[in-house]
């Protein structure tokens, strides 16, 4: 579960972090981006039980602005890369 749990969401923040930047998205279209490769991990072999309780842990842990909108959760994701901020 811990193992699933983890390969999910480095493919989630990979998928975020590469197709958005630094752009607020919506939570959803970037999960159905992620299932779009035919290798995903399915969310209901992790630990979260729905969309929400994931996002809202990446918040928690530090790796994307969350914020809630009538239209949904929306992430942004916060980059760590000290090359990228000098820019």
């Amino acid at each position: 579960l811990d193992d699933f749990s983890s390969q999910f969401s480095k493919m989630y923040m990979e998928t975020l972090r590469r197709r958005h930047g630094t752009s607020r998205v919506n939570a959803n279209n970037v999960y159905q981006e992620v299932i779009q490769d035919k290798d995903h991990i399915h969310m209901n072999a992790t630990k979260w039980v729905s969309l929400t309780e994931f996002v809202q842990y990446l918040g928690k842990q530090g790796l994307v602005v969350v914020d809630e909108t009538e239209r949904g959760w929306y992430v942004t994701y916060i980059e760590r890369d000290a090359t990228k901020l000098a820019r």
